[in-house]
C-alpha cells in the first residue's frame, strides 16, 4: 500500500438509523484505497432504537468505524461539531446515517476540493419527501439566507449542509470558534469561503419522517438568519421600516374611521386588515426576541462530557 495516504474523516451524526448502520460502515469502509484513508466517525446523539448498542462493538467489525456515544440527546448540530473535533483528516465529509445519499458519491465531492475552495456540497433537488409546509419554509429560509448573503442560496434548506465535503483545518477551526449548537451552514457562510455545489443522487424514502418538527424548524431557522450577522440585520432593519409603515397606515385608519360615521363597507374592511397584518408582524417581532434570547441561552450552556 502507499504510504502517507492523504486521510478523509467521515463524520456521521446518529439517531433512529438502526436498520442502516452495518450497510452504512461498510459502503463507507470501501472507499479506503492505495490513495485515500478513511477514519469514520459515528456520533450516536442519545438513540433509543438499539443503534448505540451496534455503535458500541462496530469497531471490531469495521477498524474503520469510531463510535462516540453521546449521554443524552444534544441534537443534530451538536453531534456533527463533535465529531468534527474529534477528526483528523485533511478531508472531512459530513451526512447522515439515513442512507439518502450515496457514500459512493463522496468521491465527487473530493473532486471539487480545490485549495481556493474549502467547502463543496452535494444537492439534489429531490431529497426525501416533504409536506407543502416544509418546502414552503425551506424556499422562504433560502431567499432569506440569498438576501443575507447576496448570494444564490435558494436552494438551501435547514439541512443543505449535511452531505458535504470541507479542508480539514478550516471546518475544524470553524467549528472551534463557534457555539457546537450553532448549524454548520452559518458557520461556513460567515467565514465568506468560496462554495461550490455538486449534483448528487438521493434514494427517494416515501415514509421518511424529519426528527425536527415544524416549530423547531422555524426556531432553528430564525436562529441560523438571526447569526447571519450583518445581512440579517439590514433585513431586520427593512421590516421594521414596514411595521413602522404598517403602524402609520393603520393609526390613520383608525382616526379615520372614528372621526366621520361608516357609510360603506371599504374603509372598515381596510382597517380590520390592516388590523390583521399588524397582529402577524408583531408576532414575527415577538418569534425573533425569543430566538433571540434561546440562542443566547443557548450558546452559554456548559458542555457536557461525552463517553467514547
Amino acid at each position: 500500500m502507499t504510504t502517507n495516504r492523504p486521510l478523509l474523516s467521515v463524520v456521521v451524526p446518529v439517531f433512529g438509523c438502526v436498520g442502516t448502520i452495518e450497510e452504512l460502515c461498510k459502503r463507507l469502509s470501501a472507499i479506503e484505497s492505495d490513495e485515500l484513508a478513511v477514519e469514520i466517525i459515528l456520533v450516536d446523539d442519545s438513540s433509543a432504537d438499539g443503534g448505540r448498542e451496534i455503535l458500541a462493538n462496530i469497531n471490531s467489525q469495521y477498524p474503520a468505524c469510531r463510535a462516540i456515544l453521546l449521554p443524552r440527546n444534544f441534537g443534530q448540530h451538536w453531534a456533527t461539531s463533535r465529531g468534527i473535533l474529534e477528526s483528523s483528516g485533511e478531508y472531512v465529509v459530513t451526512m447522515d446515517c439515513d442512507l439518502e445519499n450515496r457514500p459512493e458519491d463522496i468521491s465527487k465531492l473530493l473532486v471539487e476540493i480545490a485549495s481556493e475552495t474549502p467547502c463543496v456540497l452535494g444537492s439534489s433537488s429531490t431529497r426525501g419527501s416533504r409536506s407543502l409546509m416544509r418546502k414552503a419554509l425551506r424556499r422562504l429560509y433560502g431567499i432569506l439566507l440569498s438576501r443575507c448573503y447576496s448570494n444564490d442560496l435558494i436552494e438551501l434548506g435547514f439541512n443543505s449542509f449535511s452531505f458535504a465535503a470541507f479542508h480539514g483545518n478550516f471546518i475544524r477551526k470553524i467549528v472551534r470558534h463557534n457555539s457546537p449548537y450553532d448549524p454548520i451552514s452559518i458557520k461556513v457562510l460567515d467565514s465568506g469561503a468560496v462554495i461550490k455545489v455538486v449534483t448528487v443522487e438521493t434514494l427517494q424514502t416515501t415514509n421518511r419522517r424529519s426528527s425536527y418538527s415544524v416549530f423547531e424548524n422555524l426556531l432553528l431557522g430564525f436562529k441560523s438568519l438571526i447569526l447571519a450577522g450583518k445581512g440579517f440585520q439590514t433585513l431586520c432593519v427593512q421590516f421594521f421600516c414596514l411595521v413602522v409603515a404598517a403602524l402609520s397606515i393603520s393609526l390613520f385608519l383608525l382616526v379615520f374611521l372614528i372621526a366621520r360615521p361608516v357609510t360603506n363597507n371599504l374603509p372598515l374592511l381596510v382597517g380590520l386588515i390592516s388590523a390583521v397584518l399588524f397582529i402577524i408582524g408583531s408576532g414575527i417581532v415577538l418569534a425573533l426576541l425569543t430566538s433571540i434570547i434561546l440562542s443566547s441561552l443557548t450558546q452559554s450552556r456548559p458542555r457536557s462530557e461525552e463517553h467514547t
